[in-house]
């Protein structure tokens, strides 16, 4: 990253305005580290402590923190500072160009179509049957299983496995990630031994969907296994089988989703929460990091603990129990 841009180029592009000196900037940093060549940005109560001491040459914030800043820090001024440093960080670090090129080490089945522009990698296998739009990026030691199909300008990163599932457009897979596995499903025969349920159903992907490392979604047992276009999902996430995931939803890090649960759209599920099969949740629920959710939710509910009940009513039980044991 070499690039230098002046305040007015930022503001132009955030269609917002600025206060102080029209400085080129060379970098992004926080508050506590950015020197005068760089921009920072103030969101979060947390680091308040640093606005008056930070070194950083250019700021963003909203209007009401401007004062908190030394006078010398050059202050662009908008209603959302995250989302700003968001599009400041695309000016910085803009995405790179695929090298369209195939790896003399990665096997092409005959029968699998490869679209035009494609980077695909060191020791990569793409099976029989497999579809793979225009400029995708197939990373090295990734498997790629028979039948599978990918939409165009996906990303798919090292050591992925996809079976058994179709993947929409402007995806990111990242590293590790596993998708279209058989899900947990065993029974007991008559003689109290395990038996395996077939899973034959598969993992349908929407657009503009995100994987974080480590992530496994299992496929159906016998209906699809479905994530909504635009929902971002964080490392080591599970997804049973047949559940379905609406759209733009957010599940954090070691979420845990048991088979055939239903969830709906903009539903934001903290860290470590684990959640009921064969249950409902609604759209734009919340549910609380750590918590275990047994029952249906209905659309809007914020909830925590365990099990998860109304938000408010978890915070004065433990409001209670802190009183209870001398906190």
């Amino acid at each position: 990253m070499s690039a230098k841009i002046s305040v007015k180029e930022i503001t132009n592009n955030l269609n917002c305005s600025f206060i102080g000196e029209n400085k080129t900037i060379k970098g992004v940093s926080t508050l506590q580290n950015a020197t005068e060549e760089h921009i920072s940005f103030f969101y979060n109560n947390k680091y308040r402590k640093f606005l008056s001491r930070t070194n950083a040459g250019v700021c963003i914030v909203k209007s009401e923190d401007i004062d908190l800043l030394p006078e010398r820090v050059t202050k662009i001024v908008c209603d959302d500072p995250y989302l700003a440093y968001a599009y400041v960080l695309d000016m910085f670090y803009p995405e790179e160009q695929i090298n369209s090129s195939i790896s003399s080490s990665a096997f092409i089945s005959e029968s699998a179509k490869i679209g035009k522009g494609c980077a695909i990698h060191h020791k990569a296998v793409i099976e029989d049957g497999v579809i793979i739009g225009d400029f995708c990026v197939i990373g090295a030691s990734t498997y790629i299983g028979k039948g599978v199909k990918i939409g165009h300008k996906v990303t798919v990163a090292s050591n992925t496995t996809l079976i058994e599932c179709e993947i929409g457009d402007n995806c990111i897979i990242h590293s590790g990630v596993r998708i279209g596995q058989d899900g947990f499903g065993f029974t007991l025969d008559k003689q109290k031994q395990i038996k395996k349920i077939k899973q034959v159903g598969k993992v349908i992907i929407g657009k503009n969907v995100e994987i974080g490392s480590n992530t496994c979604i299992d496929r159906g047992a016998l209906d699809n296994t479905i994530v909504g276009d635009n929902t971002k999902i964080d490392n080591l996430v599970q997804i049973g089988h047949n559940v379905v995931i609406g759209k733009n939803c957010f599940i954090c890090g070691q979420v845990g989703i048991a088979g055939s649960t239903t969830v709906g759209d903009y539903v934001m599920v903290g860290g470590q929460a684990g959640i009921n099969g064969h249950i409902e949740i609604g759209s734009m629920v919340q549910i609380a990091a750590q918590s275990g959710v047994l029952n249906n939710l209905k659309d809007g509910e914020k909830v925590g603990g365990y099990p998860a009940i109304k938000i408010f009513d978890w915070h004065k039980q433990t409001i209670f129990l802190n009183k209870a044991i001398g906190n």
